[in-house]
């Protein structure tokens, strides 16, 4: 008898092995910058030295019309959950900080436990799961310093929010280790310092406790300050010299770290690497900043530039019109104009160290073998930011946290090899939350209906596997943005509505409702607003935005700053 059973044990031992053996899913990577803009890539018509992400679009395909949510926190929650940001707590252009949250579901600022993410759903069906870089999506170790920490939850939280301790376990609870990252090392925030001295403070963590940073690099630091606020909290790097961590190489080298071992192990593996470049603050190597002050010379020359550059790329027609946004280079007095070449400057470094780190990325899954059987993608949270202007999004109009193009419209480069083919453009709209869903059938993943014991909310995104095999997708029905007093919806891939476009206290100060409308087929540079000229189609899109918002339980952002008067944005 016991040798009967020790025989079936060792034919399940051989089988179990066997299996994992043979589990050939492809490897996933998401890489993802902070605020970088369309334009901001040689492969999408820029002037940045990007050579590693230009390979990487050689080697892969460019996402001429990518969609983010506009603003950090809202892309990442669709990223990791495929549903519409407001549902898991991000909606309004909620971000998550404590000062941010709000008592309302839709702009919580906080992951709802009951909703799963991409991580764990591939960490329960063999995946080994990975991050590095920011998370920005609420939770925080306050359980673990209730007295030290409760103080700063109260004056950040409005007066009906009460600090509970099932509140400090939820904080707890939506932190990366308890969301499927079986290894993690993650900056919990957006703001903080991106270069750290051994004698500094920092707040990354590796899994649930404190991080110890590696100091193995030799830096000239320059750390932008251009108010008093950052002055006060983001200068003291600035023209120090020696040995530093600058988040952008600390975070790869953790993550190369990560990826070695894991392809040491039979299972796949999915590595989210979040980068926080070139988000403010603005800090990078001295010589990089001073090698694009000097390139920088003619500002109006490098958005003519940019723009020439995106349509010999293919990926902007050269018969679409544009608006002329060079104001903040142009128009104002000339220190004015200093101050924003040296911002533009330092975002430039940035982007380069980045793309240096990404090419880092790339040369360890080549030397470990994992390249050929991983899909790798690089995307941007949203466009550039408003302190840069449009610069860096040329062609197209807007920021950051503003709903036209230029700060919903994104960069994106996915590369796998022998399945999408090699310098391939897709022209198909492509949304963020439409990633998860691919992820989910390129590696045999369910999407369960309930969850921790909750019903969950249905994928919005759907795959787009079909696109990256080189087939064209009919777009998808709608895709909804929602930011503060801004809206906006993208219906069927050409037509645009946008109601009260811009920043909720300018559009307040201006009598009426704006509405816009726009065929981004033939106008994508959003200059002809077409909505008077199609009454019937505005109310349809307004009415299925009207359900999409009362859905979603979004609240008029007129009630919210009645809550937090002095957060008008």
């Amino acid at each position: 008898m016991k040798l009967v059973y020790k025989s079936l044990l060792t034919l399940l031992l051989l089988t179990v092995f066997t299996v994992q053996a043979a589990d050939k899913r492809p490897n996933i990577v998401v890489v993802l910058s902070d605020d970088a803009g369309f334009t901001d890539l040689g492969s999408f018509g820029g002037e940045i030295d990007t050579p590693e992400l230009d390979k990487l679009a050689q080697q892969g395909m460019r996402f001429s019309s990518f969609y983010s949510n506009a603003r950090c926190s809202p892309t990442r929650a669709s990223l990791l959950t495929g549903v519409d940001a407001a549902h898991v707590g991000f909606g309004g252009g909620v971000v998550g900080d404590w000062v941010r949250e709000l008592p309302f579901p839709a702009h919580r600022g906080r992951l709802p436990y009951e909703q799963p993410l991409i991580s764990e759903l591939l960490a329960g069906n063999g995946y080994q799961t990975m991050m590095v870089g920011k998370w920005h999506l609420g939770g925080s170790y306050i359980k673990n310093h209730p007295e030290k920490m409760r103080q700063a939850w109260i004056n950040a939280h409005p007066p009906s929010m009460k600090l509970t301790q099932e509140e400090m376990e939820l904080d707890y609870l939506a932190m990366p280790p308890q969301r499927g990252f079986q290894q993690s090392f993650v900056f919990p925030g957006a703001q903080g310092n991106l270069f750290f001295r051994p004698q500094d403070k920092h707040e990354y963590y590796e899994g649930n406790q404190k991080a110890k940073l590696k100091y193995d690099y030799d830096y000239n630091m320059h750390c932008y300050a251009g108010n008093p606020f950052s002055r006060k909290h983001y200068s003291a790097c600035h023209g120090k010299s020696g040995k530093a961590f600058y988040a952008t190489d600390g975070m790869t080298d953790r993550g190369v770290e990560m990826i070695k071992q894991a392809s040491k192990k039979d299972e796949p593996f999915f590595m989210y690497v979040a980068y926080r470049a070139p988000h403010k603050p603005l800090q990078a190597p001295q010589e990089l900043v001073d090698k694009y002050l000097a390139k920088y010379s003619d500002l109006q020359a490098i958005a003519d530039g940019r723009h020439e550059g995106v349509v010999k790329q293919g990926l902007f027609s050269k018969d679409a019109k544009t608006r002329n946004n060079n104001y903040m280079w142009t128009k104002q007095k000339p220190e004015k104009i200093e101050k924003y070449r040296l911002q533009a400057a330092v975002h430039a470094a940035m982007m380069e160290k980045l793309d240096e780190n990404v090419g880092k990325l790339i040369d360890t899954l080549k030397e470990t073998n994992e390249f050929d059987n991983t899909l790798f993608i690089y995307i941007s949270d949203n466009g550039a930011a408003s302190h840069i202007g449009d610069l860096m999004n040329a062609p197209f109009r807007g920021v950051k946290a503003l709903l036209w193009e230029g700060g919903a419209r994104a960069h994106g480069i996915m590369s796998w090899p022998k399945v999408i083919e090699a310098n391939s453009i897709s022209d198909d709209v492509v949304w963020v939350g439409d990633l998860m869903p691919t992820f989910l059938e390129i590696s045999n993943t369910q999407f369960p209906t309930t969850f921790r014991g909750k019903k969950t909310k249905e994928i919005d995104g759907r795959s787009v596997l079909p696109v990256l095999k080189g087939q064209e997708m009919a777009p998808p029905e709608a895709i909804f943005f929602n930011d503060k007093g801004q809206q906006s919806v993208i219906y069927q891939g050409k037509w645009k509505l946008l109601i009260e476009p811009g920043w909720y206290l300018q559009t307040l100060a201006k009598p009426g409702i704006a509405v816009e409308l726009y065929d981004l087929s033939n106008d994508p540079g959003e200059v002809t607003n077409l909505a008077s000229k199609h009454p019937k189609l505005v109310e349809k899109l307004t009415a299925m935005l009207d359900e999409w918002t009362k859905e979603n339980k979004i609240v008029n952002y007129a009630e919210i700053i009645k809550i937090k008067p002095k957060d008008p944005y």
